[in-house]
């Protein structure tokens, strides 16, 4: 799913479970409104656990920088999301740098910030706006 698509289904009140994918210091810097972390590496029977029992009828788009670690979790979880109820899985295509690319907002602890993790030097190139960057918040 891609920035666009996503930002216009929460607009129309589409009820999206956001799962982020980051490591807990990139998910304090900034991340989407509403969004769950999980732990890149979680466990297939973890995850379940944690949200098989909230997924009936829900859009479910995972995402992390780019959209990696979130496409290897979301192909890793996606039979048994469905078979919980789960409407669709998505991965959000370019992840949390296209959606801070396209200038829509992003929060942490605080509320509403510019801010992005750059998770490295190598994927942080893909930040457009590279003074927006930090490595905490």
């Amino acid at each position: 799913m891609t920035p666009s698509e996503l930002a216009s289904r929460l607009a129309g009140g589409e009820v999206i479970m956001l799962i982020d994918t980051r490591e807990a210091n990139e998910f304090a810097v900034g991340r989407l409104a509403g969004a769950e972390r999980v732990d890149p590496g979680i466990w297939h029977t973890n995850f379940m656990q944690r949200f098989a029992s909230r997924v009936t009828g829900k859009t479910i788009v995972l995402y992390c920088s780019v959209g990696v670690r979130s496409s290897k979790l979301a192909a890793y979880v996606q039979d048994a999301m469905r078979a919980a109820g789960a409407k669709a899985i998505y991965n959000l295509k370019g992840g949390i740098f296209a959606w801070h690319n396209e200038r829509r907002g992003l929060v942490n602890a605080k509320g509403p910030t510019e801010f992005v993790h750059p998770y490295d030097r190598y994927w942080g190139r893909f930040v457009e706006r590279r003074h927006l960057t930090r490595q905490h918040p």
